[in-house]
């Protein structure tokens, strides 16, 4: 789990210890719309997310992508960075 969902994860426990029967708050701006077909195992675990946090199940579902977008979008930056130096090197060699 990379650094934006255990951050989503945290602030969810957070606001259900200060009040367990309160509906999960989260807050999201629209980027883009899309949609993304689940499986039957992925909607039980946010039918269980829904519960456990009280919060609505399409709300939580797309701020566990978003997380999930963040963190890969942060590895793949690292990715460039390690591609780019690579081709330096490799364009450095063959001047």
């Amino acid at each position: 789990m990379g650094l934006a969902l255990k951050t989503l994860l945290a602030e969810l426990e957070a606001q259900r210890a200060g009040r367990p029967d309160a509906m999960a708050e989260v807050t999201l701006t629209t980027v883009r719309s899309l949609e993304v077909p689940l499986d039957i195992t992925a909607c039980r675990e946010l039918r269980v997310l829904a519960h456990v946090f009280n919060g609505d199940q399409t709300v939580l579902a797309a701020a566990v992508l978003r997380a999930a977008l963040v963190d890969i979008q942060e590895h793949l930056d690292d990715d460039l960075d390690l591609l780019a130096m690579s081709a330096r090197r490799n364009i450095d060699s063959c001047a």
